[in-house]
């Protein structure tokens, strides 16, 4: 019975009554249904054409935004970043965002469930992994309950998707605590990039999982005004023999104005709302886990002006996200064993409803002082909310306040030269004042290579549930009648986790499409929360009983080496590859067997002519043990493959087969990633 591992239930009857889009639709939809629909618009609409200027426009820039705030390119980056471009979004044929993260150096993906994708970096990962910071547009999906980004429920659509951009390493002097191990930022599109109609449907019928998939976008321009919808329903049975299927609708509306003296205005707008399968058949072992449903919706608001002047530029940011989880059920008379004592026909109710709001406003000012000194700096105001009675024994609210200031300087000191300097201040009502510094010294030659030094510091806060968690239930034992047992007691004195990190990196461009980044890495984690046993004494028939507790009593220190490597001679063929090698030493055997000695990834797409295209990907990973799983997996080999045919009038046929290589056991020794060929049928006009 003890702490929840977010393996909860849901009652037959329970609804979310604010769904912004009824889960209907996407039962109603069938693949058969949308490809006829998709067909018939596209055989009884005209082409229509954007032009080469709004192409030239948007054409990619070797930029990046994310690791300080300043555009700039890879080559000066103060620290390891690796972009994930729409190319190789789409040569991976994937249907899950979390997979694209196999495409980064270092980074792990592993699936708890069907529907509960893990990304981590290194290792120490668990369903609800709480040491990456992942935005969205600059607009962060941490979760405030239980920690964690729920991948499969983000309100986003991977066919919106631009770039991925992901900071290797601590980046908490951008943004914050929580930017611990890596942060990762998903930029989605410009509305004016996605004008006229899009579609696809993806299928894959006998197979497992049962994939089907759709996707509708629109989008118009009137004038300075930019507007793009996009509509898509995901489902899928998970593993096989495992209750772990989800059903999904999403919709996402993204609006952009450009308004006179150089200001621009973009809102944004989603929801996704989900039913996924949990538990297991019902048995003794299972009696609080049984096989149910569980419905999640998330939403979220996202307002943003930016005016550009000169030498500087303003942004102001407000946004809102919620997520509300609807999982309580009656599990039936069952047995309880408590401290060694057997009591047979108990009774209960177990509710773990509960909703997370976010609202963030946010500021950031960058001004550029002669032609060696740029500034960024501003600050923010979030407060996180969480509701739930299993959680925090609160009918109301539980709220957490955060304000930060922060400020990066990069001064050219001539034209090889480049340091890097930023701190973040950071003030919760859950912890004490934190500064978090990073210092990055850059050394180029030429316009080819450049070394960098980089020293940074990060916290990891906990979350609410850590902090002031009350997490207990009631039941009816015969003969006693109701009996509290609480579960988990949060600990109010718990401090952050701590990180340090060193590195030296080159980057380096050689000419003909070859480039390459090394890193060499040490950081060390201190004071870092696990989950320890207290006695806690109980009216009787229990008396005592133990309950878990958050503590500060570990460390861990990683060290490796890094390579990621791309080719890209022309537009025909691209090649990204990268590994990693890692040594640990911690204070917890746990820690230690969740982190795997070897990743590697090689990606390779090529198209035969204008007609045909193939695209071929490789991932390894080494043994493994998630956290909260406690077992071995052995390593992992996936080879993935796809072939493209681009018919006439913008008309694409994709056939995408994954696991070619051999099954591969993932998370748990029961999840079994099998084979699987899956049909994509895409088109525009």
């Amino acid at each position: 019975m003890g702490i929840p591992d977010e393996q909860f239930t849901l009652n037959n009857d329970s609804q979310i009554s604010e769904f912004w889009l009824p889960m209907e639709i996407s039962l109603l939809l069938s693949k058969r249904i949308l490809l006829s629909i998709f067909l018939l618009l596209h055989l009884s609409a005209k082409a229509q054409t954007n032009g080469s200027t709004e192409q030239d426009f948007f054409a990619e820039a070797p930029l990046i935004l994310t690791v300080s705030r300043l555009s700039k390119p890879l080559l000066e980056s103060p620290a390891s970043v690796s972009v994930i471009d729409r190319q190789m979004i789409e040569a991976s044929g994937a249907r899950e965002v979390a997979d694209l993260f196999r495409l980064v150096p270092g980074f792990v993906v592993g699936f708890h469930s069907g529907h509960a994708p893990v990304v981590t970096y290194h290792g120490l990962g668990r369903e609800f992994h709480r040491q990456i910071q992942v935005l969205i547009d600059g607009r962060s999906v941490f979760i405030p309950s239980f920690g964690g980004v729920p991948w499969s429920n983000l309100p986003i659509l991977i066919d919106d998707i631009e770039r991925i951009e992901v900071i290797r390493g601590p980046n908490a002097v951008t943004y914050g605590a929580n930017a611990f191990l890596a942060t990762i930022n998903i930029i989605t599109r410009h509305a004016a990039e996605d004008l006229g109609t899009r579609y696809s449907i993806t299928t894959s019928d006998n197979a497992n999982p049962d994939i089907e998939d759709a996707y509708l976008r629109i989008g118009s321009r009137l004038q300075n005004f930019d507007w793009r919808l996009s509509l898509g329903a995901i489902s899928d049975s998970g593993f096989a023999g495992i209750n772990d299927s989800k059903r999904s609708a999403k919709i996402n509306l993204r609006m952009d104005l450009s308004a006179p003296s150089n200001q621009f205005w973009t809102l944004q707008l989603g929801s996704s709302d989900s039913i996924n399968g949990r538990g297991f058949p019902p048995s003794e072992d299972t009696a609080t886990d049984i096989e149910r449903s569980e419905e999640v919706a998330n939403s979220y608001f996202n307002l943003q002006w930016e005016s550009v002047r000169d030498a500087s530029t303003t942004i102001l940011q407000l946004t809102h996200t919620r997520q509300k989880v609807i999982d309580n059920f009656d599990p039936g008379p069952l047995t309880l064993e408590v401290a060694g004592f057997s009591f047979p026909g108990v009774t209960t109710f177990i509710d773990f409803d509960r909703i997370s709001e976010r609202t963030d406003f946010e500021l950031t000012q960058t001004d550029d002082i002669g032609d060696s000194v740029r500034l960024v700096y501003g600050g923010s105001m979030r407060q996180d909310k969480v509701k739930s009675l299993f959680l925090l024994n609160e009918e109301d609210f539980d709220k957490v306040d955060t304000n930060r200031l922060f400020g990066v300087v990069e001064w050219r000191l001539d034209e090889n030269w480049l340091l890097d300097l930023g701190l973040m201040l950071e003030d919760t009502s859950l912890t004490e004042r934190e500064s978090s510094p990073r210092v990055s010294l850059i050394r180029k030659f030429g316009k080819r290579h450049a070394l960098r030094l980089v020293a940074s510091a990060a916290k990891r806060n906990p979350i609410l549930w850590e902090h002031v968690g009350e997490t207990e239930f009631s039941a009816d034992i015969p003969g006693f009648g109701i009996v509290v047992l609480p579960t988990w007691i949060g600990n109010d004195e718990i401090e952050p986790e701590s990180i340090m990190s060193y590195e030296i990196g080159l980057r380096s461009q050689y000419g003909a499409g070859l480039g390459s980044d090394v890193k060499l890495f040490r950081y060390k984690i201190d004071d870092q929360i696990v989950h320890s046993s207290t006695s806690v004494t109980r009216p009787p028939p229990i008396n005592v009983t133990d309950v878990a507790t958050p503590d500060n009593r570990e460390d861990t220190e990683v060290r490796g080496i890094e390579v990621a490597f791309d080719y890209t001679p022309d537009n025909r063929f691209q090649l990204h590859s990268g590994f990693s090698l890692v040594d640990v030493e911690s204070s917890l055997v746990d820690f230690e067997e969740s982190i795997p000695d070897y990743t590697i990834f090689i990606t390779a797409r090529y198209h035969i002519n204008m007609k045909h295209e193939v695209s071929a990907a490789y991932y390894y990973l080494d043994e493994i043990s998630w956290i909260d799983s406690f077992e071995e997996i052995p390593d992992a080999k996936r080879l993935d493959l796809r072939y493209a045919y681009h018919m006439t009038e913008g008309f694409n046929v994709e056939v995408i087969g994954q696991n070619l290589f051999e099954d591969f056991t993932d998370y748990e020794r029961e999840n079994l990633h099998d084979q699987v060929i899956y049909l994509r049928l895409s088109g525009g006009f």
